[in-house]
Protein backbone atom coordinates (compact mmCIF):
# COMPACT_ATOMS: atom_id res chain seq x y z
CA UNK A 1 0.00 0.00 0.00
CA UNK A 2 1.82 3.16 -0.91
CA UNK A 3 1.84 6.34 1.26
CA UNK A 4 0.86 9.98 -1.18
CA UNK A 5 2.77 12.58 0.39
CA UNK A 6 1.49 16.63 -0.29
CA UNK A 7 3.65 18.28 -1.03
CA UNK A 8 3.70 21.96 1.35
CA UNK A 9 2.21 25.07 -1.74
CA UNK A 10 4.75 27.81 -1.41
CA UNK A 11 3.19 31.43 -0.81
CA UNK A 12 3.91 34.45 0.54
CA UNK A 13 3.37 35.52 4.18
CA UNK A 14 1.75 38.76 5.26
CA UNK A 15 5.17 40.55 5.76
CA UNK A 16 6.26 39.60 2.23
CA UNK A 17 3.34 41.16 0.77
CA UNK A 18 3.19 43.82 2.69
CA UNK A 19 6.63 45.04 1.69
CA UNK A 20 6.54 44.22 -1.88
CA UNK A 21 3.37 46.90 -1.64
CA UNK A 22 5.46 49.59 -0.17
CA UNK A 23 8.04 48.83 -3.03
CA UNK A 24 6.00 49.40 -5.89
CA UNK A 25 4.47 52.04 -4.17
CA UNK A 26 7.89 53.88 -3.77
CA UNK A 27 8.83 52.64 -7.50
CA UNK A 28 5.20 53.98 -8.46
CA UNK A 29 5.96 57.23 -6.63
CA UNK A 30 9.28 58.01 -8.25
CA UNK A 31 7.85 57.54 -11.52
CA UNK A 32 5.36 59.84 -11.19
CA UNK A 33 7.41 62.50 -9.61
CA UNK A 34 9.78 62.10 -12.98
CA UNK A 35 6.91 62.56 -15.20
CA UNK A 36 5.72 65.45 -13.35
CA UNK A 37 9.38 67.00 -13.81
CA UNK A 38 9.61 65.94 -17.51
CA UNK A 39 5.65 67.69 -18.01
CA UNK A 40 6.58 70.74 -16.09
CA UNK A 41 10.05 71.00 -17.83
CA UNK A 42 8.37 70.71 -21.30
CA UNK A 43 5.60 72.92 -20.35
CA UNK A 44 8.31 75.82 -19.42
CA UNK A 45 10.41 75.38 -22.52
CA UNK A 46 6.77 75.70 -24.36
CA UNK A 47 6.75 78.89 -22.84
CA UNK A 48 10.00 80.40 -22.92
CA UNK A 49 10.01 80.02 -27.03
CA UNK A 50 6.71 81.57 -26.96
CA UNK A 51 8.11 84.62 -24.66
CA UNK A 52 11.04 84.90 -27.14
CA UNK A 53 8.75 84.71 -29.70
CA UNK A 54 6.58 86.92 -29.02
CA UNK A 55 9.47 89.83 -27.91
CA UNK A 56 11.53 88.83 -31.30
CA UNK A 57 8.15 89.09 -33.65
CA UNK A 58 7.46 92.63 -31.94
CA UNK A 59 11.20 93.92 -32.29
CA UNK A 60 11.63 92.85 -35.50
CA UNK A 61 8.13 94.71 -36.48
CA UNK A 62 9.14 98.50 -34.96
CA UNK A 63 12.75 97.89 -36.24
CA UNK A 64 11.62 97.88 -40.03
CA UNK A 65 9.25 100.34 -39.58
CA UNK A 66 11.21 102.53 -37.70
CA UNK A 67 14.46 102.26 -40.07
CA UNK A 68 12.13 104.31 -42.91
CA UNK A 69 10.84 107.43 -40.83
CA UNK A 70 11.22 110.90 -42.75
CA UNK A 71 11.09 108.89 -46.48
CA UNK A 72 9.79 111.02 -49.11
CA UNK A 73 9.73 109.74 -52.89
CA UNK A 74 10.60 113.14 -53.82
CA UNK A 75 13.73 113.89 -51.72
CA UNK A 76 15.56 114.05 -54.95
CA UNK A 77 13.71 117.40 -56.65
CA UNK A 78 15.60 118.80 -53.48
CA UNK A 79 19.07 118.54 -54.70
CA UNK A 80 21.11 121.57 -55.09
CA UNK A 81 18.11 124.13 -54.03
CA UNK A 82 19.26 124.34 -50.09
CA UNK A 83 15.93 123.66 -48.73
CA UNK A 84 13.94 121.07 -46.70
CA UNK A 85 10.05 120.85 -47.80
CA UNK A 86 10.03 117.07 -46.65
CA UNK A 87 6.60 116.82 -45.54
CA UNK A 88 7.22 113.74 -43.31
CA UNK A 89 10.35 115.69 -41.57
CA UNK A 90 8.31 118.63 -40.12
CA UNK A 91 9.94 119.17 -36.40
CA UNK A 92 7.32 118.38 -33.91
CA UNK A 93 4.84 117.83 -35.95
CA UNK A 94 5.68 114.39 -38.78
CA UNK A 95 9.36 113.73 -37.99
CA UNK A 96 10.77 111.53 -35.13
CA UNK A 97 8.72 112.33 -31.50
CA UNK A 98 9.71 109.99 -28.36
CA UNK A 99 7.31 110.48 -25.12
CA UNK A 100 5.20 108.48 -22.86
CA UNK A 101 6.45 107.49 -19.50
CA UNK A 102 10.14 106.46 -19.51
CA UNK A 103 10.68 107.82 -23.20
CA UNK A 104 8.14 104.35 -23.75
CA UNK A 105 6.55 105.96 -26.99
CA UNK A 106 7.58 106.43 -30.73
CA UNK A 107 5.71 108.60 -33.53
CA UNK A 108 6.57 108.79 -37.15
CA UNK A 109 5.77 109.05 -40.52
CA UNK A 110 7.05 107.99 -43.83
CA UNK A 111 6.00 108.14 -47.35
CA UNK A 112 4.78 104.63 -47.55
CA UNK A 113 2.77 104.51 -51.06
CA UNK A 114 6.09 106.38 -53.05
CA UNK A 115 3.01 109.53 -54.32
CA UNK A 116 5.39 111.94 -52.42
CA UNK A 117 2.13 113.22 -50.25
CA UNK A 118 1.24 113.22 -46.76
CA UNK A 119 -2.34 112.31 -46.69
CA UNK A 120 -4.62 113.22 -44.22
CA UNK A 121 -5.91 111.02 -41.12
CA UNK A 122 -8.17 108.93 -42.15
CA UNK A 123 -9.43 105.66 -40.44
CA UNK A 124 -10.38 104.29 -44.36
CA UNK A 125 -7.03 104.01 -45.74
CA UNK A 126 -3.32 104.20 -44.75
CA UNK A 127 -2.37 107.84 -43.65
CA UNK A 128 1.37 107.42 -43.33
CA UNK A 129 1.40 108.09 -39.75
CA UNK A 130 2.90 105.43 -37.57
CA UNK A 131 3.68 104.79 -33.77
CA UNK A 132 4.58 102.14 -30.58
CA UNK A 133 3.98 102.38 -27.38
CA UNK A 134 3.35 100.53 -24.09
CA UNK A 135 0.47 100.22 -22.68
CA UNK A 136 -1.00 98.72 -19.93
CA UNK A 137 1.94 95.95 -20.25
CA UNK A 138 1.39 95.59 -23.69
CA UNK A 139 3.17 97.12 -26.95
CA UNK A 140 0.10 99.00 -29.32
CA UNK A 141 0.47 100.15 -32.51
CA UNK A 142 -1.56 103.27 -33.71
CA UNK A 143 -4.08 102.25 -36.21
CA UNK A 144 -5.05 104.38 -39.68
CA UNK A 145 -7.18 106.99 -37.97
CA UNK A 146 -6.35 107.16 -34.53
CA UNK A 147 -5.00 110.04 -32.80
CA UNK A 148 -1.38 110.57 -33.32
CA UNK A 149 -0.41 110.91 -30.13
CA UNK A 150 1.33 108.98 -27.31
CA UNK A 151 -1.32 110.27 -24.66
CA UNK A 152 -3.91 108.22 -26.99
CA UNK A 153 -6.63 106.44 -24.84
CA UNK A 154 -5.22 102.87 -24.67
CA UNK A 155 -9.07 101.61 -26.80
CA UNK A 156 -7.59 103.78 -29.83
CA UNK A 157 -4.24 101.95 -30.25
CA UNK A 158 -3.83 98.35 -31.52
CA UNK A 159 -1.99 95.91 -29.02
CA UNK A 160 0.31 93.63 -30.94
CA UNK A 161 1.64 90.92 -27.92
CA UNK A 162 -0.61 88.66 -26.94
CA UNK A 163 -2.04 88.66 -22.80
CA UNK A 164 0.13 85.51 -22.35
CA UNK A 165 2.77 88.08 -22.11
CA UNK A 166 3.64 91.40 -19.69
CA UNK A 167 5.93 94.09 -21.24
CA UNK A 168 7.62 95.34 -18.47
CA UNK A 169 9.77 97.79 -20.44
CA UNK A 170 9.95 99.50 -23.96
CA UNK A 171 12.56 102.39 -24.10
CA UNK A 172 13.33 104.30 -27.40
CA UNK A 173 16.50 106.10 -27.44
CA UNK A 174 17.14 109.11 -30.05
CA UNK A 175 20.86 109.63 -30.61
CA UNK A 176 21.48 111.99 -33.46
CA UNK A 177 25.07 113.52 -34.93
CA UNK A 178 25.16 116.74 -37.18
CA UNK A 179 27.84 117.74 -39.19
CA UNK A 180 27.88 121.30 -41.39
CA UNK A 181 27.18 120.49 -45.36
CA UNK A 182 30.00 123.65 -46.43
CA UNK A 183 27.13 125.49 -47.64
CA UNK A 184 27.18 128.24 -44.96
CA UNK A 185 24.77 127.22 -41.92
CA UNK A 186 23.50 124.33 -43.70
CA UNK A 187 23.71 120.89 -41.84
CA UNK A 188 23.30 117.44 -42.17
CA UNK A 189 21.50 115.21 -38.93
CA UNK A 190 22.39 111.80 -39.04
CA UNK A 191 19.99 109.45 -36.29
CA UNK A 192 19.67 106.38 -34.56
CA UNK A 193 17.09 104.86 -32.44
CA UNK A 194 17.85 102.09 -29.56
CA UNK A 195 15.15 99.94 -28.51
CA UNK A 196 15.33 98.10 -25.01
CA UNK A 197 12.17 95.64 -24.98
CA UNK A 198 12.11 94.06 -21.73
CA UNK A 199 8.65 90.71 -21.21
CA UNK A 200 8.03 88.26 -19.11
CA UNK A 201 5.21 85.25 -18.86
CA UNK A 202 1.79 86.44 -17.44
CA UNK A 203 1.71 83.06 -15.70
CA UNK A 204 4.97 82.87 -14.86
CA UNK A 205 6.82 86.19 -13.67
CA UNK A 206 10.04 84.45 -13.17
CA UNK A 207 11.02 83.73 -16.96
CA UNK A 208 12.06 87.06 -18.55
CA UNK A 209 13.59 87.96 -21.10
CA UNK A 210 15.27 91.22 -22.39
CA UNK A 211 16.16 92.31 -26.03
CA UNK A 212 17.70 95.12 -27.18
CA UNK A 213 18.04 96.87 -31.11
CA UNK A 214 20.47 99.59 -32.75
CA UNK A 215 18.80 100.70 -35.64
CA UNK A 216 20.49 103.60 -38.24
CA UNK A 217 17.66 105.67 -40.08
CA UNK A 218 17.79 105.33 -43.35
CA UNK A 219 16.47 109.02 -44.07
CA UNK A 220 18.93 111.77 -42.71
CA UNK A 221 18.17 115.35 -41.43
CA UNK A 222 18.94 118.09 -43.69
CA UNK A 223 18.90 121.60 -41.84
CA UNK A 224 19.04 124.64 -45.00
Amino acid sequence: MSIIKFKKSAGFTLTELLIAMVINVLVLSSMLAVFVYNLNHYTTSINVNRLNQQLQAAMQLMVSDIRRAGYWANSSSLVGTDTNTNPFMVAGSTDIQIGGTGNSCILFTYDHNGNGTLPAVSSGADDERYGYRLMSGAIQTRPWGASFSCSASASAWENVTDPFVTITTLTFTLTTHTVTTGLGTSALTTRSIDITLTGQLTSNTAITKTLTEHIRIRNDYFTP
